[in-house]
């Protein structure tokens, strides 16, 4: 690879580091909304025969604690794989990685 690419990969990484782990968030949280209707609906028919009570809980426990807690702890995952990279290929994977997102999202018609 030519030096002048190697070094212009590595500058935008750096220039990217500083937002990293809310980039990181952000992935995590754009999944969430992407896949959070299949999630819910697999939960939705787990307990689809319990008492009313029982599946608001968990309703509840799925969307206010699950899906944060899943934000919260996937983030910074994705944050340590990313700059096990390098500095010349995180910046690039993490674009890639929202061009994915966005091709996924308009498969499941959230364009």
């Amino acid at each position: 690879m030519p030096a002048f690419l190697t070094n212009l990969m590595i500058d935008f990484s750096h220039w990217l580091r500083p937002w990293m782990p809310q980039l990181c968030m952000a992935v995590i949280a754009s999944l969430l909304v992407i896949y959070g209707n299949n999630i819910n609906r697999a939960v939705k028919q787990l307990v689809q025969g319990s008492h009313f009570i029982i599946r608001t809980a968990v309703f509840v426990l799925l969307c206010a604690v699950g899906y944060g807690m899943a934000t919260v702890l996937l983030a910074p995952l994705l944050l340590k794989l990313l700059f096990s990279f390098g500095a010349q290929w995180y910046g690039l994977v993490i674009v890639l990685i929202f061009i994915v997102i966005g091709m996924l999202a308009q498969k499941h018609n959230y364009q």
